[in-house]
């Protein structure tokens, strides 16, 4: 009886286990989802950026309450974990999912996910300065349609780029209660 090589050995264990993951399943991709929006509640930003792939891209399309025109920006991975650091300092944040729709390529490599949320958070006024994270008078809650793409990067399961289209509308503070944190 003739031995395997160590590295055919070691090649089969790894598929065996799913150490060495090649495809994308339904879920895992929840899953991930699911871990993504828990970061995002807690506002830890490394966690939040770790679940980005390297070449990630963000497309947004913000609709601002008091604009006429939206604005749009396209966002590297580099400035989107800047802006999450920046989150780090809101101590009133909530995020809800409203829905999810996950759809797994032909070639399992990556899926498409489709989902809604809803996020109320402090709005800080542009052209005035915040001299504490509750210096605030509105908070904004920010309507999401977010179009995922996620694959596989290096074993793991990342967020290869989002396009994700937004509508703000802004309420008066004292007119909403957002558990401290």
């Amino acid at each position: 009886m003739r031995k395997l090589p160590w590295y055919a050995m070691l090649l089969a264990a790894c598929l065996a286990f799913a150490g060495c993951k090649q495809e994308v399943t339904r879920q895992q991709v929840a899953e991930f989802v699911d871990q993504a929006d828990e970061a995002a509640r807690k506002r830890f930003a490394p966690e939040i950026c770790e679940l980005r792939a390297k070449d990630f891209t963000l497309h947004q399309t913000f609709h601002a309450e008091d604009a006429r025109e939206p604005s749009e920006m396209d966002i590297t991975r580099k400035l989107y974990c800047q802006q999450a650091g920046n989150h780090a300092q809101l101590r009133q944040y909530l995020l809800e999912r409203r829905s999810i729709d996950i759809d797994v390529a032909t070639d399992r490599k990556t899926a498409t996910v489709t989902a809604d949320y809803v996020e109320t958070l402090p709005y800080y006024e542009p052209d005035v300065r915040a001299a504490t994270p509750d210096d605030f008078r509105y908070f904004q809650i920010v309507d999401s349609h977010d179009v995922s793409i996620v694959g596989l990067e290096d074993g793991d399961v990342r967020f290869l780029s989002t396009r994700t289209e937004s509508f703000q509308k802004l309420v008066k503070k004292g007119e909403l209660r957002v558990p401290y944190n």
